[in-house]
This record gives C-alpha cells, structure tokens and sequence, in this order.
C-alpha cells in the first residue's frame, strides 16, 4: 500500500467516481457537437454538390465527414485551447463552393461528363486542403502568428458577431427550411402555417436554454439534458400520435437519411481516373482563396476563442498542428477544417472538462462515416436548429453584450458594421474592410494624440554649456526667440501636418519678438513617413519666408538620408542637422549671441566679474594673490577624472568641457563651461575624486587654488576666505536657479 502511494495511486472507489464523471460529461458533449458537425456537413454537402454535380453528394458529405473526423481528432488533441472542437468552416467552404462551380463550368465546356466533374471538383477540393495545410504548418514554424496579432478587435469582435448571427440564421433554416433575411416577405413566410411550429419549437428551445443558463441555473448538464429530453419527448409524441404526418409530414420534422454515404480516396481516383489537370489548373485561383480563407479563419476563430474564453493561446502551434490536420486529410480525401469557433463553445456549454470531448466528436463522427449510421434522422429539425441558435445566441452575446468593444462606442460600431458587411457580403469582404476601417481610426486617434511631447524657449531650457554673465544675461533678454520641440513616436500623414499647424501657430501666435529659432528633437522618433516628409518640406518653406532657422536633433539614419534628399538639411545652410538636442540649442544661442554686442572675455573683464561679485567690499587683486595663474592649449588636459580633488579653479578666459570616459574608453562631453565661471569646487570641497575630466577647448587661462593656498588665504586673510565663500556661493546659486526652472520646466 506504501508503495502504490509513493507511485501516485488513488484508491480505487475515488478514481473510479471522477474517471467516470469526466468521461460521461466529455462523452455527453462530443455526442452534442457530432449532432451538430454532422448536420453542418449535410447541409454543406448539398451546397458545394447541387445542380449537375447534385450526384456527387454523398461523396461531397464522405469528404467534409472524413475532414471532420481527422481534424477534430488532431485538433482537440493539441490545441491550446482545450476543451475545443473542429471541423469544416463557414468561410472555408462557402469559397469551396466557388471553386467546385469554377471547376464544373469549364468541365462543361470541354465535354466532360457529370460524374467525371464530380471527380475533379473532388479532387480539386482534397488538393485546396492539403495546401492549406502547408500553409497553415508553414505560417507556424515559422513562428510568423506574432504578425497576424495585429488584426485589430473590432474585426474579431465583427467576425465573432457575425458568426452569432449566422449561427442563429442557420439554426433557423434547419427549423423550417427557409432561409431567413431582413425583410417583410422574408419574416412573414416564417410564421407562415407551414413554417410557424417548427420555428416556435426550436426558437422557444433556444431562448428558453440560453435565459435558464444565464439566469437560473448554470450547470452543464441543462444543455444536453433539454435536448436529449425534447429529442425522447419528440420522437414519442410524432410515433405515437402521428403528429408529423398531420403537420406537415415526417419530411418538415426531420433530415433525411444518410445510409448511402460513400468514402472518398483521391489516390485511387488518381490512379483510376483520367485526369484533366488543366482543368484543376484553371482553378488555381479559387485552390489559393481556400487557403488564405481557411488561415484567416484560423486567426479570427482562436482570436475570437481566446476573448470569449478569457484565455491565452500559442498561435503558432495552433498553426502547426491545424497545418498537420490539414495535411492528413488532403491525403485521406477530407475537406479543409480547422479549430472551430462555434464548435468549442459548444463543447464548452455542453460540459466538457478535456479533450477527450473532441476525441469522443470525432468518434461519433467516425461512425457516421463509417458505418452510415442514421443518427440525425431521429433528431427533430426544431431541435437541431435550435441547438445551432441557441449556439449563436451564445456569440452574440459574447460579442456585443461582454465585448471589450463596450468601452468604446467607436469601436462597438465598426465592429457592428464589419458584421453586417460578413453577412451580406461575406467573411473576406468583412475582413478587409474591417482592418481598413481600423487602421483608419487608429490613424484619426493617433494623429489627435501628436507628435509633440513637450515646448519650451531657451528663457525655460538651456544648452549645456555655462556662459559668462554678460551673454547670460543677452540670452535671458532674447531668449524667447529660440522655441525646442521634443518629438516622439513614428510621425505619418496625420501626425506631421498637426505638427506643421502647431509650429505654424505658434509662430504667427508670437509676434515680438519673433521666433527665429527652432529645435525639433527627433530623438525619440522612429521613423516617418512620404507624407511627414512633405510637411517638413513646407515647414521649411514657411520658416525661410519668416527668416527663421530649424534645427534637427537626434536623427537616425534613415531619417537623415530621407531630409538630406529632400533638401530639409545642409551643412552649411539656415536648416542643419546636430546629433544631439544639446548641440542644436548650442548653435542657435551661439547664432544668437552672434547677433548682438559681446563683451570679449578678456583677464580684465575676468576681474570685473570678480568686482561685480564682491560689491567693492574687497580687491579681487586681494583674493588673487593666492591662486596661481595656468595657461592651457587646445585639447590639453585641465583636470584628470579620477585624479585627487586638490584645487579649485577659476575660469578667466577660454572655454573648457567637461567630459566623462566610461569602462570601454568611449568619452561624452556632459557640459560646456565659458569664461567666468568656477571648476572643481565640488570635489574640493568634499574631498572625492575627480568624477569627470577637464579638457581645453581653445586656449584657456585658470587661476587655480590650491589646497595649501587655501588654508593659508584662511589663516592669512579671514575676510578673503569669506569672499572666496561667498563667491562659490553664489556661483552655486546661480546653476540651482537655473536648474530649477528648467525642472520646473520639463515637469
């Protein structure tokens, strides 16, 4: 006993009891779904085989049995999806239709004989599956269902409402054998005298299952249990009384029989059969639209399974195995099928807990095609219809009632008209309208969003660089003429003219002074399109009429070599291209200081600004005495990074930048410093490490104090100290000011 726990045994009596409640339930739910994929096919039979073909019907049913049957088998076995069912599509076979009319015109024409096009439209349909299925397995392994994610929801939500629909309208055409449409003839021969009881039955079946479910008691068993109860009720009712043939006769209460079903080999017929290739090559077209039906099918089925599941599936193998089927079946004679939609709802309303639910489908299925059992002409045609309304109740009801659509009323309506498209046009025209129509609403939300993240004046943000008092001063007066632009996301036809009016606005918008300056940061942008290009081209033009200069920041590769072309951007020109958005601020405030009288940073400009700081409480000669004065080149080393924090320097003339070397060698210059300003105090001061270098930009002149020079100007001269103290103060002040605002700023 020890050794059977350690090996996972249950007692007996448990496993037993859940094996079997498990099994009834999968069992009980496949025997529901076979029901119904097996009066889909008859009715799917006698579409594709009618007119001259209307010989070949049981054949045409032996083959969409057969592609029932392995399908459902090596689908419910692998799908993500599990419990789910699978069989012949809608959309598939409609376009099978087409190809098996295409095939029969142009055997007519050549002479051929009905059963010989019979044949060929056969083989035709074997050949269209076994392409699906490479299509399908190649689309997998390749790992290519991340691509067919991007069908939007509301063509899901329209191919999902769709289905309701038609699964309601189908369920009402087996009731009566009328195909109902949206009109006043249409609506009243339902409840003609003829038609009205059936219709009720199986209407009054459906709604009746759908509300209890919904509202009284949800269990699995309320589905099966009303059927298969109606079904025994029916049937003794119609035997005993005699009810069919009093009303309407047996023919208007059930199908007819299927006895005489014959199984279908293409490799025999092959090899038997004279073949008139050219007349299956003519149909290539309709061969390919049964494929790419049949994988979009696949898409919308699992997309649509996996909303009104709330569940995730892996769409690649999905494909693969779905390919598998496929290919199995093109070689057994089947028809093209994959995972079903309505099929797995189904199952799942029905009670099943496992796979097994679709082995269990596939079986009964099985002995249908094998054995010709005559399963469906004991099941009243109310019922059935119903079964399949009811079925599309359950859809609709997922689509439009608990759609993520409802958040959105957009969304919700073009979902509503991708739906009404399939059901008068069909799946394919739906399908491509519907992703058009989205991808027009998502252009119209996206260009309502912009492109500009945020606008600021050089008065709010500045460029890295650290200039005298002087040209600070010029810059904060005229600053408001330099206008940045942060950009981001991929601009298209609807983003860039929003960009172009937004620019245009606020230019016309400032008047004094004028703006003759702009930084449009293309950092955060991927890419653009032909028609972004064009509003960039109009946008120069408008700038050149208002003498104002643009430049672009952060562009990537393809971005560059898309304006260079265009003639956006020069070298030398009013429009130039910087790598970076500082560079670009730094040009237009060096254009602009260019513009306007500069006071040339000079030694004796250097000791005003030191007069300036002091208020003429002391000398600047005074403080002086105790730096030493140095002389730098072009690129020579200032300060090293790294290097000990033993000095602080001031700035007399020149300018310097301060760059920072990372583990691999490459080096980022991180900030600008001109004339007048003060460099490494913040080291000295707290004793650490050089945390960047200081590198000549052209030749510089520092004072520099050292930290034996400063503890002897302490001992020596108190009130220099002081004045030293105060002057680092206010350098200080002056960068946290200004980095305030710019925080403030880009808050």
């Amino acid at each position: 006993m020890i050794q059977l726990r350690k090996l996972g045994h249950r007692p007996t009596q448990g496993l037993n009891g859940a094996g079997v409640a498990s099994l009834f339930r999968d069992g009980l739910s496949g025997l529901v779904f076979a029901l119904v994929i097996v009066t889909y096919c008859i009715s799917f039979s006698a579409l594709i085989f009618q007119g001259d073909l209307a010989g070949g019907l049981t054949l045409g049913l032996s083959t969409l049995l057969t592609g029932t049957v392995i399908t459902c088998l090596i689908v419910s076995l692998t799908s993500t999806l599990s419990p789910a069912g699978a069989g012949p599509d809608t959309p598939a076979v409609a376009v099978m239709s087409v190809l098996a009319t295409a095939i029969a015109t142009h055997a007519a024409s050549t002479g051929m004989s009905a059963e010989l096009a019979t044949i060929h439209v056969l083989i035709g349909i074997s050949a269209s599956t076994l392409l699906t299925g490479l299509l399908l397995f190649m689309l997998g392994s390749l790992r290519l269902g991340i691509w067919l994610r991007f069908v939007p929801y509301p063509v899901i939500g329209g191919f999902l409402a769709a289905s309701g629909w038609l699964l309601v309208t189908g369920g009402i055409e087996v009731m009566t054998g009328v195909a109902p449409q949206i009109s006043i003839l249409s609506i009243s021969s339902l409840f003609a005298s003829e038609h009205l009881p059936q219709f009720l039955l199986g209407m009054s079946f459906a709604i009746g299952v759908f509300y209890i479910r919904r509202k009284v008691f949800d269990s699995f068993l309320t589905l099966p249990v009303a059927f298969f109860s109606l079904v025994i009720i029916f049937d003794l009712v119609l035997l005993i009384f005699g009810f069919s043939e009093q009303i309407g006769g047996r023919s208007s209460w059930y199908l007819e029989g299927m006895s005489g079903v014959n199984l279908w080999t293409p490799i025999h017929a092959v090899v038997e059969t004279d073949i008139e290739w050219g007349s299956l090559a003519f149909s290539a077209a309709e061969i390919g639209a049964v494929c790419g039906v049949t994988a979009i099918s696949v898409l919308l089925d699992v997309s649509s399974l996996e909303v009104a599941r709330q569940q995730s599936a892996d769409l690649d193998k999905e494909l693969r195995y779905n390919g598998v089927a496929n290919i199995v079946a093109g070689f057994a004679g089947g028809a093209a099928g994959n995972l079903s939609l309505s099929g797995s709802i189904l199952i799942q309303e029905a009670g099943a807990v496992s796979r097994l639910s679709g082995v269990a489908a596939a079986g009964f299925c099985a002995i249908v095609l094998f054995f010709g059992a005559d399963v469906a002409s004991y099941i009243p045609t109310p019922l059935l219809g119903g079964l399949l309304a009811y079925l599309g109740l359950v859809v609709l009801a997922e689509a439009l009632i608990r759609s993520p659509a409802q958040r959105s009323l957009t969304e919700f309506l073009l979902a509503g008209a991708i739906m009404a498209v399939i059901v008068y046009s069909g799946y394919l025209l739906g399908v491509v309208l519907g992703i058009i129509g989205a991808c027009l609403l998502f252009a119209i939300s996206y260009s309502r969003i912009g492109v500009v993240r945020r606008h600021l004046t050089r008065l709010e943000f500045a460029s890295n660089v650290e200039r005298s008092p002087h040209e600070t001063a010029l810059l904060m007066e005229h600053g408001a003429q330099i206008h940045a632009l942060w950009l981001s996301g991929f601009i298209f036809f609807g983003s860039s003219n929003g960009l172009f009016e937004f620019v245009k606005r606020t230019m016309d918008k400032q008047t004094d002074p004028k703006v003759r300056f702009l930084v449009l940061d293309f950092s955060a942008v991927p890419g653009l399109d032909t028609s972004a290009v064009l509003s960039l081209v109009k946008l120069r033009n408008y700038c050149d009429e208002r003498a104002a200069n643009i430049s672009f920041a952060g562009l990537n590769e393809s971005l560059q070599n898309a304006f260079t072309a265009a003639g956006i951007v020069t070298e030398s020109g009013p429009h130039r291209a910087f790598p970076d958005r500082n560079e670009a601020l730094e040009w237009c405030e060096n254009v602009l200081l260019s513009g306007h009288e500069s006071a040339e940073a000079t030694e004796a400009s250097f000791e005003q600004w030191l007069d300036d700081v002091f208020g003429g409480e002391l000398e600047p000669s005074r403080l002086m005495s105790y730096f030493d004065r140095r002389t730098f080149k072009e690129g020579q080393v200032v300060l090293k990074q790294g290097g000990q924090s033993n000095s602080v320097d001031l700035l007399s003339t020149g300018s310097i930048a301060i760059t920072i070397t990372d583990a691999k060698g490459n080096s980022t210059r991180l900030r600008r410093m001109a004339a007048q300003t003060v460099v490494g105090e913040m080291g000295f001061f707290r004793k650490a490490p050089r945390a960047a270098a200081v590198i000549a930009e052209q030749p510089t002149v520092i004072y520099r104090l050292t930290r034996k020079g400063f503890a002897r100007m302490q001992e020596e001269d108190p009130k220099a100290a002081a004045a030293f103290y105060r002057l680092i103060v206010r350098v200080l002040s002056d960068r946290l000011e200004f980095a305030n605002r710019e925080i403030s700023a880009l808050i």
